[in-house]
């Protein structure tokens, strides 16, 4: 792990608010004024494939990264793109069978729920990407 990943990590577990990668990089940069976004990018890309991290991509538009690895869901505001963690026991849902799985072997389950945030339903939000 070297300084550069270890400082994009505290960041990101810092925060709760599912930042992109610049706004990770804009962090880090108080500290490493030297980084690159490149590296970040790298950094925020290796933690997520070693399960210390998490991507979330809604609807493919800017990728943004969530610190919390331990299961729970996602609330999505469709207006103003907020990411709201939710806690949840994969075992209330109900089980998936293998043929239902047609073939798929699932590594992690997500779950996603997409609605409209307090702020947005009152008109008093602004999109956060």
């Amino acid at each position: 792990m070297t300084p550069q990943r270890l400082a994009v990590m505290a960041a990101l577990q810092n925060r709760h608010d599912h930042p992109t990668a610049e706004h990770i990089y804009q962090e880090v940069r108080r500290q490493l004024p030297a980084i690159s976004f490149n590296t970040v990018y790298k950094a925020l890309e290796v933690l997520c494939q070693n399960g210390m991290a998490i991507k979330v991509n809604p609807l493919h538009e800017v990728a943004r990264y969530d610190g919390t690895t331990r299961r729970h869901a996602h609330l999505i505001c469709r207006q103003c793109r907020r990411i709201i963690d939710l806690d949840w026991d994969p075992d209330s849902l109900p089980s998936v069978s293998p043929e239902e799985l047609q073939g798929f072997r699932l590594d992690y389950p997500s779950l996603t729920f997409w609605g409209l945030c307090p702020a947005c339903q009152s008109g008093e939000s602004h999109r956060e990407d």
